[in-house]
């Protein structure tokens, strides 16, 4: 048979910089689009620093690197994909398409989007253990820019990678079905026999001609319910306001930032996608850099933030994230912040010069709201004041004034392979049963556009939903179809829906997927195959080996627990592990084990060893297991299975189980997120996790009275400790007209005490369902134990607290219209994470 033609496809290249304008529907120029025609033709060389710019020209460099594996993309999936392929022994070329390597990871997202911790391992794990070192901890998920550049760095040089800076794709050459080569802007030719493309756009897999797809998909599409348009709370105006020129006059046309399109209807899919912008390191250190006015500043453009804030709401830099060594990641928060929404849609298939336009646009309206907020003068002069407090870091960015070099391209092209993980997989609905990694993070949409609704602004896009718990990423999601290209793996433009990709596009995951995706190159060639019929049981035992979490629980497809989700002291219940034998060959002498915490009885009532288990086959133990007493009214226990074979082979897993003394009448527990409750006597526990209690996110566990506050009531407890899961937690009192309603019920206010920065009276002014007012009372570190005061007088709420249980210190009255008659009234307790349970603590309930 002759060998197949060969064919090139090539990308749009550096010209055209005016597409982005009409694909954008942008009704002006963009300052960036000059600034990249003029900068045409000043070809930067490596010796020299190109600024703040996406694409920049450099010199000719002709040449061909031969290689097992060309890895294209320097961010994190491009660095664990290079590294994963070397430590198996392949030669690894790894293209960049910039100078710098680690993406998002080192371009300022230092505080980790992880969900579920105990479902991240492999190279991904490994990385933040790596900066936990130089933090001298065992891992770190709040790091530096430069300490995890400097990481991905290293790491590289150690496995011996070649890494090509300032390499960009031009095209590429197939011979079939298959790449034979990729060909950079400079000349130099990369050939290998598999390519794996972690680039966050898929720009490799788009020029080899494989399915994509870019926008949302309508919910009908996947029977999902979160895609396509979504008008929710979350990032969501508080207020009216007026989107015209002149307010109140739609013929003197729309503030910038505000989109001519019309709204849409819920579920309806579009080519939109969500809003892109810088992740900020900022610091309060008194060498700050100020924020720079940017070239081309237009406080026009700000005008919708002013009369936002004249409307009373400033929340524009409240998502600032502590970091070590005092810096910050500081990301968008509330309705009109450092998202550019609506002027990133050209960006997935345009061209260098368009993306470049984009890029300065975004430059500019970032560093320009930060200008003007710290220096228009009609911005309040406490609001003025307290941006100024923050300032650019000096030793971070240095080559860009103290500013991320990279734009955050949160959604760009999606594969469309085999497998599309969609929100089926996120809800546990359905499941992979091929998974190469795990993602647990929230379904998460910034929002896609800021319309006018009904004569007044509102966004639109915004998603923030958790999934049940971590789910399989399929293998058939990051290889392209049968029939499309063979000796491609895709790691970060992964096969998913609009919504699910949301959830699944966190850089941990792109780590995992990187890993995998090493790991598959190498079995295709050692068994000389195409990507799509690696052998998933043998991909699934070296991934294990490597100490990847495919299932959940970790090792579920070894070892499975079932096991009550909450045990009482005294009272037995039976848990039954699985053993299912996933290796190619029978095992023997197969032994199963459980142990428990001291004080437990852990009694077998089944047979714990088998001579042999076949491929494929499973053997079960049950144990009749009692727990004992917990040192608070409810706690987490740890129960631990082990199974050995074949002499020296051994896997473990651990189930966590609660451990609660029961909630007695009159009082009632309610919960909107995974959560246990225990009593003992007067004290009070809840062992809960939870997003968050602000602004659209309503989740906590609570003990309650159940319509046991009248008009005039006031309510004390003692919250005796809380867990520091986070500095965000909080555990306090509560009046709600409803608690088993979360998300919906009004007549809403909570005094809680946080682990950091003292306490808040939180509550819900604008009747939305969720709490988004707040008065502090601000002190470091928090007190504990703290006594809390909440009184009702009508539809006025009045929040103190004391130290000493005598003398009382005011946080702040607020008026409740929505506050029915009765209420329920009573503790509750928000984590501020998903990734584990946190337990609060209280003390003598008193409701008179």
């Amino acid at each position: 048979m002759s060998a197949p033609e060969p064919t090139r496809r090539t990308v749009l290249g550096a010209a055209g910089a005016g597409a982005f304008l009409i694909a954008s529907g942008a009704g002006a120029t963009l300052s960036g689009a000059s600034t990249a025609a003029a900068a045409a033709d000043a070809v930067v060389g490596p010796d020299q620093h190109p600024g703040l710019r996406y694409w920049y020209p450099v010199p000719r460099d002709p040449g061909v690197v031969r290689t097992d594996v060309c890895v294209y993309g320097g961010t994190s999936a491009g660095v664990t994909a290079a590294v994963r392929a070397a430590q198996a022994g392949r030669s690894v070329a790894l293209v960049v398409f910039g100078r710098h390597l680690g993406g998002l990871s080192s371009a300022g997202l230092g505080a980790t989007d992880t969900g579920r911790i105990e479902s991240i391992g492999g190279l991904s794990r490994e990385f933040y253990r790596r900066l936990g070192a130089h933090y001298g901890r065992p891992e770190s998920f709040t790091f530096e820019p430069h300490v995890a550049e400097q990481t991905f760095d290293a790491w590289v040089e150690e496995a011996g990678v070649q890494v090509y800076r300032d390499h960009r794709l031009e095209d590429v050459r197939m011979l079939g079905d298959r790449i034979h080569s990729l060909r950079a802007e400079n000349g130099k030719v990369f050939i290998a026999d598999a390519f794996i493309d972690a680039s966050y756009e898929g720009d490799l897999m788009a020029t080899a001609g494989v399915s994509y797809t870019v926008g949302r998909e309508a919910n009908a599409t996947y029977g999902e319910t979160l895609n396509g348009v979504q008008f929710r709370t979350g990032h969501q105006f508080q207020r009216q306001i007026d989107p015209y020129v002149v307010p109140g006059d739609p013929s003197s046309g729309l503030l910038q930032g505000v989109m001519p399109d019309e709204p849409g209807t819920t579920g309806q899919g579009d080519d939109r996608i969500q809003a892109f912008n810088f992740r900020i390191c900022l610091t309060r250190a008194a060498d700050r850099r100020p924020f720079p006015r940017p070239p081309g500043y237009d406080a026009g453009r700000y005008e919708l933030l002013l009369r936002y804030l004249r409307a009373g709401v400033w929340d524009a830099m409240r998502l600032n994230t502590p970091m070590p060594n005092g810096k910050t990641d500081m990301n968008n928060n509330g309705a009109v912040s450092t998202d550019n929404i609506g002027r990133n849609y050209a960006w997935p298939d345009g061209d260098h010069a368009t993306r470049e336009a984009i890029f300065q646009d975004h430059v500019t309206y970032q560093q320009g709201m930060l200008w003007f907020l710290a220096n228009d003068p009609r911005v309040p002069d406490a609001i003025r004041a307290e941006v100024n407090a923050w300032g650019l870091t000096n030793d971070e960015f240095t080559g860009t004034g103290g500013w991320s070099h990279e734009l955050y391209i949160r959604e760009a092209r999606r594969m469309l392979g085999d497998y599309v993980i969609t929100e089926h997989d996120c809800r546990w609905t359905v499941a992979a049963p091929d998974s190469i990694a795990l993602a647990s993070y929230t379904m998460d949409s910034h929002n896609c556009a800021r319309v006018v609704v009904g004569g007044f602004a509102r966004n639109e896009g915004d998603v923030q939903v958790p999934p049940a718990g971590p789910y399989g990423i399929s293998y058939r999601a990051i290889v392209p179809q049968r029939g499309e290209c063979t000796n491609l793996l895709v790691a970060c433009a992964i096969s998913a829906s609009h919504i699910a990709f949301g959830s699944a596009r966190m850089e941990p995951v792109f780590m995992a997927t990187g890993h995998a995706a090493a790991v598959a190159a190498d079995l295709a060639l050692s068994g000389g195959v195409a990507v799509q019929d690696v052998h998933y049981p043998t991909l699934r035992q070296r991934l294990r080996a490597d100490g990847m979490v495919i299932t959940w629980p970790p090792n579920a497809g070894v070892l499975a627990f079932d096991a009550p989700a909450e045990l009482h002291p005294g009272v037995a219940g039976d848990v039954t592990v699985t053993f299912t034998n996933e290796e190619v060959t029978t095992v023997s002498a197969v032994r199963l084990m459980l142990t428990a915490p001291s004080g437990w009885t852990v009694t077998p009532s089944t047979p714990v060893e088998a001579e042999a288990v076949e491929p494929g086959a499973e053997f079960a133990a049950t144990w009749r297991v009692t727990a004992a007493a917990p040192a608070e009214p409810v706690s987490q226990a740890a129960l631990d299975a082990t199974v050995t074979y074949s002499g020296d082979v051994s896997h473990s897993a651990t189930q966590a189980v609660a451990v609660a003394e029961p909630v007695q009448a009159p009082l009632e527990t309610a919960a909107s997120t995974r959560a246990h409750f225990g009593q003992r006597g007067s004290r009070l526990a809840i062992l809960s996790n939870g997003a968050d209690l602000w602004d659209g996110i309503d989740q906590y566990g609570a003990i309650f009275h159940d319509g046991a506050a009248g008009p005039t009531t006031t309510a004390t407890v003692t919250v005796v400790s809380q867990e520091a899961t986070d500095p965000n937690a909080r555990a306090g009192l509560v009046f709600r007209n409803d608690l088993r309603a979360a998300g919906t019920s009004t007549g809403y206010v909570a005094l809680v005490v946080k682990p950091e920065n003292g306490l808040l009276l939180l509550w819900d002014a604008d009747g939305s369902g969720t709490v988004e007012s707040v008065l502090r009372a601000v002190l470091t570190p928090s007190p504990s134990p703290v006594h809390l005061r909440l009184v009702r007088s009508q539809q006025r709420f009045t929040g103190s607290y004391s130290l000493d249980g005598t003398t009382w210190q005011p946080v702040g009255s607020i008026d409740l219209p929505t506050a029915a008659a009765t209420q329920d009234v009573g503790v509750l307790s928000c984590a501020h994470v998903q990734d584990r349970l946190g337990l609060a603590v209280f003390e003598n309930l008193v409701v008179g």
